[in-house]
């Protein structure tokens, strides 16, 4: 029976080429989740904007009839600016998006993955790990999803539910569109989605006796330009 993988994400950056990954190895049976539609051939999508609590709700009720084996929970944004900068409605749209929702999809997709013996990767921030100055709001919701994480994998571990959390630094992806400033491209001071989507593949591929519960993944260098 051909595995089924849910992918949150799968249109941009780093789901994009995790997407792409899956797709060309033709093994999976996967279902990408995103506002937008991918033109990748030979998945299933969702339309969905993760931002949105009642549209998430829909989809949740629909993910409980997929029997997943894997779900990568990839998704998120942000916008980087000082904390009395957001608005409410700024505010409740991050914590929603990198929180609330993946939160909602894992315990959607939980009985499965636990039927099924399977395997949730989640793409998590370094900003999680840090506290320095503008890394607030976005920061403190990639922390608690860390932590569910974390607590998933102890608490279901004895029912060979693996959990893995990827914890990149600065990516040089369309996460930075909309902000001041963008990480250099060259390799020693940000790291390509390619490279994370194949380190996501790897885990999908290569099954190991032992859970690499948490990779955190950094660029030799620092540094970012402003636009």
């Amino acid at each position: 029976m051909t595995e089924r993988i849910i992918l949150t994400g799968h249109t941009k950056g780093i789901g994009a080429e995790v997407c792409k990954l899956l797709a060309a190895s033709k093994k999976y049976d996967v279902v990408g989740i995103a506002r937008s539609q991918s033109p990748i051939a030979g998945i299933r999508q969702f339309a969905c904007d993760l931002s949105n609590s009642l549209e998430t709700q829909k989809l949740c009720e629909q993910l409980k009839s997929e029997n997943p084996k894997y779900l990568i929970v990839n998704a998120g944004a942000n916008s980087i600016k000082p904390a009395e900068s957001y608005s409410i409605q700024e505010i409740e749209h991050i914590y929603q998006l990198n929180l609330v929702s993946p939160a909602m999809l894992i315990r959607a997709c939980l009985p499965a993955l636990l039927r099924n013996e399977g395997h949730i990767i989640v793409l998590g921030s370094f900003s999680a790990l840090e506290v320095r100055r503008w890394n607030n709001y976005y920061g403190s919701a990639k922390a608690g999803l860390h932590h569910l994480t974390k607590n998933l994998f102890e608490q279901y571990r004895k029912q060979n539910l693996r959990v893995t959390l990827i914890v990149p630094d600065i990516v040089s992806s369309d996460f930075y569109a909309q902000q001041e400033f963008q990480p250099d491209p060259s390799p020693q001071y940000s790291i390509s989605p390619a490279e994370v989507a194949q380190l996501v593949f790897d885990l999908v591929e290569k099954k190991t006796d032992y859970v690499p519960t948490e990779i955190v993944i950094r660029p030799q260098m620092f540094k970012l330009d402003r636009k």
